[in-house]
């Protein structure tokens, strides 16, 4: 009898091992990282991706520094974080989170700040699941220096087809580059 209840208890550690294992296995993975962005090498993308096996469902965004001045990039990065979403396995949502430059107002940098923390929270399909949180540093200034592809030099003494066939040439190159960002 006694031998009969140690395997009973061990089956049924067993089976609820396999539960936490398969729950770990096809959960969602969500992260948020900052990257070179796609629009050019004075501005700075926030890419949140799902890596795990199944649906993020329920998934919403919280920043702890944001701006004191909300501009026109920083109320875009909040309607994204205000808004829950489902965010598929193997997709991505990308937005603008800084740009740097001369800007017509006078200012020089627009939308989110270069440090802060970054916090995911999301669930899964599977109702014996729990709910998860990520949390990421934001830490750009102390990051080093990220590549970007390649934007080459201005064809100022092209004209015409072959200005064109240039500039054609020059965003193939950029687009390859960036496949991975």
């Amino acid at each position: 009898m006694h031998a009969s209840k140690a395997a009973s208890d061990a089956a049924a550690e067993a089976n609820e091992q396999m539960k936490l294992d398969s729950i770990a296995q096809t959960r969602p993975y969500v992260y948020a990282e900052i990257v070179p962005s796609l629009g050019g090498t004075d501005a700075y993308d926030l890419r949140v991706t799902n890596v795990g096996r199944t649906a993020a469902r329920n998934l919403y965004i919280q920043f702890n520094n944001w701006p004191k001045k909300i501009d026109d990039v920083a109320e875009h990065v909040k309607i994204l974080f205000e808004t829950e979403r489902t965010l598929p396995p193997g997709c991505s949502i990308r937005t603008y989170w800084r740009l740097e430059g001369n800007f017509l107002d006078g200012t020089t940098e627009a939308g989110m700040p270069k440090e802060g923390k970054i916090e995911l929270f999301y669930g899964s399909d599977d109702p014996a699941a729990p709910q998860y949180k990520e949390q990421y540093e934001i830490l750009m200034s102390r990051s080093g220096l990220l590549p970007v592809a390649e934007d080459g030099p201005e064809p100022n003494n092209l004209h015409g087809k072959e200005r064109k066939f240039y500039l054609l040439g020059q965003a193939i190159v950029r687009s390859i580059g960036n496949l991975s960002r």
